[in-house]
């Protein structure tokens, strides 16, 4: 090899550290390029499009002068936050059986779990809509036992949607709260035992605390889904337990009114993002205080 050649390589074996982050930043940017095309064509474009149409034609104005609007908010806020408080509680009683069973049983466990997504959502609710009318299973076992001499309204109505959403959800919950409960060492609940310590002492000096990540995920991720159910109201509940999506498709295919529909879907964004935020912001400002 001459010495031309030599000189010509050197350069690029020893290059500065500023240029070898260059190229890999370069690198990084060329593997990430398909999904930033992908966002941007099938994500950012249409959203941006949603969030113009719904300055047209006073469409804010309209929506928010629509009391019907105002209660569909006001329900899909309760039923979001209700669903989920049920939902958490359910998923972590669940997922410490799934942490403290041996293989098998958490193998038949997790199937159990994952049961509601090997299923469509409207086959899920006509299920329970067989279970909880008035001449369904429920009410049926009900009153064969003596404990009722009349049917219950166990559906359409709000208990039966919270019902039905917390079904869909509940894995949402479970497995944010699993993985936590997996991640604590078990050599400290074995050292509080061996100091003493009772089991109820040693769940909520341990074990809640450190699964708190985990029910702050959890909490977060079924509140962010529950928002935008929209078959469940219909197929569950009653016409006061409408949401929002319901009154989004009101105004898309029944009034016709897109501008209407786009205004509604980027209040329900909008409000959902301020919730998130604060939600994260008060569990930050709750880890510092523990860290303090």
């Amino acid at each position: 090899m001459s010495n031309a050649t030599l000189e010509r390589a050197r350069p690029r074996a020893g290059s500065p550290p500023g240029e070898r982050r260059t190229r890999r930043r370069g690198g990084w940017l060329l593997l990430l390029a398909p999904i930033i095309v992908f966002d941007v064509l099938l994500f950012l474009a249409p959203l941006g499009k949603l969030v113009a149409s719904s300055f047209t034609d006073n469409a804010y104005g309209r929506v928010l002068a629509d009391p019907l609007v105002t209660r569909s908010l006001i329900n899909t806020l309760t039923i979001a936050l209700t669903t989920t408080v049920v939902t958490v509680v359910l998923g972590y009683a669940i997922a410490l059986v799934l942490w403290r069973s041996g293989r098998v049983m958490r193998v038949v466990l997790f199937a159990v779990v994952l049961l509601p997504f090997w299923t469509g959502i409207l086959v899920k609710n006509f299920a329970w809509a067989v279970l909880l009318q008035d001449n369904g299973l429920i009410n049926g076992f009900l009153q064969n036992i003596g404990l009722i001499d009349a049917p219950l309204e166990l559906l359409h109505n709000r208990f039966a949607v919270i019902v039905g959403m917390v079904h869909c959800l509940l894995p949402y919950a479970v497995f944010p709260i699993f993985s936590s409960l997996t991640a604590i060492d078990d050599r400290l609940a074995l050292a509080a035992r061996s100091l003493g310590a009772k089991e109820t002492s040693i769940f909520g000096r341990i074990t809640l605390p450190l699964s708190v990540p985990g029910i702050s995920a959890a909490g977060l991720l079924v509140f962010i889904v529950s928002t935008g159910f929209f078959i469940t109201p219909v197929v569950m509940g009653g016409p006061g337990d409408m949401m929002i999506a319901n009154e989004i498709d009101y105004y898309a295919r029944q009034l016709t009114d897109f501008s209407g529909a786009a205004a509604l879907a980027v209040i329900l964004t909008v409000l959902v993002s301020i919730i998130a935020a604060i939600y994260q912001r008060v569990l930050k400002a709750g880890g510092q205080h523990e860290t303090l």
